[in-house]
């Protein structure tokens, strides 16, 4: 038999395996909790998000021409939509917020609170859009330097109370599933599997989108804001030869679960094929290094749990401004954690200045 014939035999052997649950894997021991820390961190977690969406968009609004009109300056904007998505009310108990929360955040006691509707027409504002896209990169930079190892997943977030999407993912992924009405918006999301910060993320056109084109972009800001890229873990619907390949380009590792009916053909894709040799020749360690996607999946749950309320938008674009004040918040909060149980200072410069 051919030494490629008897390699991918070997691969199938292993794959097969594997996806029926035989292979004996050997799990990294997890790490211990350090309780003490984690329970400061819990006790502070109010005053510390809410400070540090304050300070955040400070130095966000450094350098970002906000236009002219508009009663309200845009950063105070910016911080009053952190708050509402780190609360979760709607616009009109929203705006309370701002005269209780206003010395924390950063705003200035002689300002009138805005309107219910400032505060709607807020979410499509390309100044408070640019305030909150600084605020997102800001949330890296604690952990730029650190941080090495990444993990991509796709989920759905609701619009309405009554969906959640683990309960409701096989039948809308199932054809003409669920399509007479719209009651999830789909986001690519990817993390630092260190820290679990996201990286990364884009909104999908629809719930139903294939998850595999929007790995390139992705992977695009995550080169923008991460030097030292050594490993990209993803599940099977990530799967091409095209991927593999941007991946490698990063200069790390791919670790994409392989379908049971792929080849071992590079046809012109060597990330492709380096990938399945190293998955059939050192499983025990390929999987280790693959399982590390399950961080992403912690990562939407935690983002599900902590802000429970389905999205509230209807308008395209201020949807996707929701979407992104969620993650700002979610990263928010996680540097808060990592101050008391990683010791990370929180040292933010923005990229503008």
């Amino acid at each position: 038999m051919p030494m490629r014939q008897m390699l991918l035999t070997e691969f199938r052997q292993v794959l097969r395996s594997v996806r029926d649950g035989s292979y004996h894997y050997h799990p990294r021991e997890p790490k211990p909790t350090p309780w003490r820390f984690y329970d400061m961190a819990q006790m502070n977690e109010l005053p510390q998000v809410i400070f540090l969406a304050g300070r955040l968009t400070d130095e966000a609004s450094l350098g970002i021409h906000a236009g002219r009109g508009g009663a309200h300056p845009k950063g105070d904007l910016a911080r009053l939509i952190l708050a509402q998505q780190y609360d979760g009310r709607s616009n009109r108990v929203s705006i309370g917020l701002h005269s209780i929360l206003r010395g924390s955040l950063g705003i200035p006691s002689t300002r009138n609170p805005p309107s219910y509707k400032a505060l709607e027409r807020a979410y499509s504002d390309p100044a408070v859009i640019a305030i909150l896209n600084e605020v997102f990169f800001l949330t890296q930079k604690p952990v730029q330097a650190l941080e090495g190892r990444f993990a991509v997943d796709g989920t759905c977030f609701p619009t309405t109370i009554k969906a959640n999407w683990e309960s409701a993912k096989k039948r809308f992924t199932e054809k003409g599933g669920g399509k007479k009405r719209k009651v999830f918006e789909k986001a690519i999301l990817a993390c630092g599997t260190t820290f679990k910060i996201i990286s990364a993320f884009a909104v999908a056109s629809t719930p139903y989108a294939n998850d595999s084109p929007y790995l390139k972009p992705i992977l695009g800001q995550i080169r923008e804001l991460y030097d030292r890229v050594r490993l990209i873990s993803a599940d099977s619907a990530f799967l091409s030869r095209e991927n593999c390949a941007s991946i490698a380009e990063l200069g790390a590792k791919p670790r994409i679960m392989p379908k049971s009916n792929v080849s071992m053909k590079a046809k012109g894709f060597k990330a492709w094929r380096d990938m399945l040799i190293e998955f059939t020749e050192d499983t025990q360690r390929w999987l280790r290094d693959y399982h590390t996607r399950s961080v992403m999946e912690t990562v939407n749950s935690t983002m599900k749990r902590v802000a429970p309320t389905p999205l509230r938008k209807k308008l395209i674009v201020r949807l996707a401004t929701e979407i992104l004040a969620r993650i700002c918040v979610y990263n928010i909060r996680q540097l808060a954690y990592l101050k008391y149980t990683h010791n990370i200072p929180l040292r933010c410069t923005s990229r503008i200045n």
